[in-house]
């Protein structure tokens, strides 16, 4: 999931100034948070074999994660205004606070309290750091909002090899989940707390009569939901899947459990070039959907060093899904830009809520190696839909 300027979220997250230092300032928030989305995957393992958990209750965490993404999807908007100028260092604050609250939470109501925090800050994030960029650039922080994102990915890729590191070295999993985005986050806070206060109106007024999303906004709200579920099952359950079905060490495990992220990485890096000569966005998201299939085909049959190279095959195709299918879901709804974006927030939430949790649920009632074939049954239901839309394309074509 990029975290893309999406939603014109209101003028309240309007920063920093255009300093570098609060451009800056900025990046490292989203840094914050591609690091510790990451890492929540990396240490499911670690929280179930520590509290004797089923994976289905394991997967409750990353779903409270997403309950947050979709109570700020409903909410966020009114309290970023009442927040004003605090609301992005009390976005970044829950953020931090919640990864504390759940490495150092006594049970499982305090794990899965701390979840749901990082989540709240997390969807906050999501949705004032890219209005915050574009006010810092009067109005077009494009580029800007691109380097986010690649901080962000930057830092994905860190989490899951860093926790690794320690593991291997009998040295737990608490202080490299938690230590590295509080410190980074402390720093940062001392800059967005020293930035102008910004304006509180909203850039968008609400209408009293919204005319319903058209059906092609739907069409796409449900390709956005299969590809971010295909996308969350890996992140929050490779590491597992490496160390128990591929006999990987812990720390070894998670550490290779990057290769996912770094696919991704690299993946949405080379999303443009793929944008401007992939043709049909329909073609491009089969071919995406493709590439991710064949990528879990090496990872289920391979042992453990070429099945990470599946992993980082699978992160390569499934980069490109999200981006697209946003695109399109936007344009779908050309009219209520805010309405729309909201709506795919709540798109990303119910996948990230579900997905790996139904991914977890299967494994207890067969096996890991039998459930993760949610994943890649997401994108063949994806790749269907393309090549339905694309047979109904060339059926409606003049030249036929």
């Amino acid at each position: 999931m990029d975290f893309a300027d999406t939603d014109r979220a209101p003028a309240a997250a309007r920063a920093p100034a255009s300093s570098g230092r609060g451009t800056l300032a900025l990046y490292a928030t989203f840094g914050c948070l591609g690091y510790l989305l990451t890492a929540l995957g990396a240490v499911l393992p670690e929280l179930r074999e520590e509290r004797g958990l089923p994976r289905a209750e394991a997967a409750l965490y990353p779903s409270a994660f997403a309950l947050g993404l979709v109570v700020v999807g409903l909410v966020g908007h009114r309290l970023a205004v009442w927040l004003g100028r605090y609301a992005l260092p009390a976005a970044l604050t829950a953020l931090v606070g919640g990864a504390a609250l759940l490495a150092t939470g006594g049970g499982r109501l305090g794990t899965a309290a701390g979840a749901l925090v990082l989540g709240l800050g997390g969807a906050g994030l999501v949705q004032l750091v890219p209005a915050a960029l574009r006010a810092a650039h009067q109005g077009d922080g494009t580029i800007q909002i691109g380097q986010a994102n690649a901080v962000s990915s930057a830092a994905s890729v860190l989490s899951p090899i860093i926790i690794g590191v320690t593991l291997a070295h009998d040295l737990g999993w608490r202080a490299a989940f938690a230590i590295p985005p509080a410190l980074l986050a402390v720093i940062t806070l001392l800059s967005l707390t020293r930035t102008p206060a910004p304006s509180t109106t909203p850039t968008t007024p609400d209408t009293p009569a919204t005319p319903a999303p058209p059906r092609g906004f739907w069409a796409r709200w449900v390709d956005l939901v299969l590809a971010v579920g295909v996308e969350f099952c890996m992140v929050f359950w490779a590491a597992d899947f490496l160390r128990s079905v591929k006999e990987s060490g812990a720390g070894t495990a998670t550490t290779l459990s990057a290769a996912f992220v770094l696919g991704m990485a690299v993946g949405r890096a080379a999303a443009g070039p793929a944008v401007r000569f992939g043709g049909r966005p329909d073609r491009l998201l089969a071919f995406a959907a493709l590439v991710g299939i064949a990528g879990f085909a090496i990872l289920w049959t391979s042992p453990a060093p070429v099945a990470v190279a599946g992993l980082l095959v699978t992160g390569l195709g499934v980069a490109l899904l999200y981006p697209v299918i946003l695109g399109q879901a936007l344009a779908a709804w050309p009219s209520q830009p805010v309405r729309a974006a909201a709506r795919c927030a709540l798109a990303s939430g119910v996948a990230i809520g579900v997905a790996p949790l139904v991914l977890g649920t299967l494994a207890d009632l067969t096996t890991l190696r039998a459930a993760v074939f949610v994943a890649p049954a997401l994108l063949a239901v994806l790749l269907v839909r393309c090549g339905w839309r694309l047979r109904a394309a060339s059926w409606l074509s003049p030249s036929r």
